[in-house]
C-alpha cells in the first residue's frame, strides 16, 4: 500500500511523508490536521476512529482513509470491498467439502468484521451454522495467530477449514497446525487475504483473498490532489479476487 502511494506520488512528482503517528482520539486527529504542512493526509484504517474521523469532516485540510465503508460515514474512504472477500473465502472451503470453518481475525476492527460478515453470510448460504468457538481474535502478526490455533486445538475443536483475516494470520495458523502434527491441506485447508508476496513462496503457498493495493495507493494520492475541498472526494470500493494455491487443495 505504501509502495502504491509512493509511486503515484513519483509520477505525480510530489513527495510524501511517512508518520508514525497513533492518533488515540478526536483531539490527536484534529492536532495532526492542524499541524501539518501536507497538501493532504492519508490516514491507514479506522480502528476504533470512525466516529472521530466523521467529526473532522469540514477541516480545511484534505485527507482520506484507507478502510472499510461504515454505516454514517462522512468522511471518504478507500479500501476493497472486505465482504465479498470474507464470503468468497469462506464459501471456497464448503464448496471443497468443509464444513467446520475457523475465522481468524478481530472482529473488533470495522474491515475485519466485515470480512467476518462476509464469511457467516456464506456458511449460511451452504447451511453451515456459524460457531462462536470457532472465532478466534488473532491480530496482524504470525505470533498471535500461532498462538490462537494453539489455543484452538488444545480445547479440542473440531474443525477442518480455516478463514485468516490476513495472509499472515494464515501464516502463523499454518505453522501451529504443523507444530501439533496437522497436515495443510489434508487435515485442515486455508484461506488468507491480502496476496502479499510471501503467500505465494511459503508451503504450501497460500489460497488468498487479493486487493488490489498498488491501485489503493494511487487513487487515494489522486483523489487527494484532484480535490479542489475536501467535500469533492467520494469512498471507492475495489473489487476483490480469489486466488486459488495449494492450501486449500486445489
Amino acid at each position: 500500500l505504501l509502495g502504491g502511494i509512493g509511486e503515484a506520488a513519483r509520477s505525480l512528482s510530489c513527495d510524501y511523508v511517512v508518520s508514525h503517528a497513533d492518533p488515540q482520539n478526536y483531539a490527536d486527529l484534529s492536532r495532526l490536521l492542524d499541524n501539518s504542512r501536507a497538501s493532504g493526509i492519508i490516514f491507514l484504517g479506522q480502528s476504533f476512529l470512525h466516529e472521530r474521523l466523521n467529526r473532522l469532516v469540514g477541516h480545511p485540510m484534505k485527507f482520506i482513509v484507507w478502510g472499510g465503508e461504515l454505516p454514517g460515514q462522512a468522511y471518504a474512504s478507500v479500501g476493497s470491498d472486505n465482504q465479498r472477500g470474507g464470503e468468497m473465502a469462506a464459501a471456497h472451503l464448503a464448496r471443497m467439502g468443509r464444513t467446520r470453518i475457523a475465522f481468524f481475525g478481530d472482529t473488533d476492527a470495522p474491515e475485519i468484521n466485515q470480512r467476518y460478515q462476509g464469511y457467516c453470510r456464506a456458511l449460511e448460504r451452504f447451511n453451515l451454522t456459524p460457531d462462536p468457538d470457532l472465532v478466534f481474535p488473532a491480530h496482524f502478526e504470525i505470533e498471535s495467530a500461532a498462538n490462537s490455533m494453539h489455543s484452538l486445538i488444545s480445547r479440542g475443536k473440531v474443525f477442518d477449514g480455516v478463514v485468516c483475516a490476513s495472509d499472515l494470520i494464515a501464516i502463523g495458523v499454518i505453522r501451529a497446525l504443523r507444530e501439533q502434527g496437522r497436515s495443510v491441506p489434508e487435515d485442515v485447508s486455508i484461506v488468507g487475504y491480502d496476496d502479499i508476496q510471501l503467500a505465494r513462496y511459503i508451503q504450501p503457498p497460500l489460497t488468498t483473498v487479493g486487493q488490489d493495493l498498488t491501485l489503493a495507493g494511487r487513487l487515494m494520492v489522486m483523489k487527494l490532489l484532484n480535490a479542489s475541498d475536501p467535500s469533492d472526494m467520494r469512498s471507492e470500493r475495489l473489487p476483490t479476487e480469489l486466488i486459488q494455491r495449494q492450501s486449500c487443495g486445489a
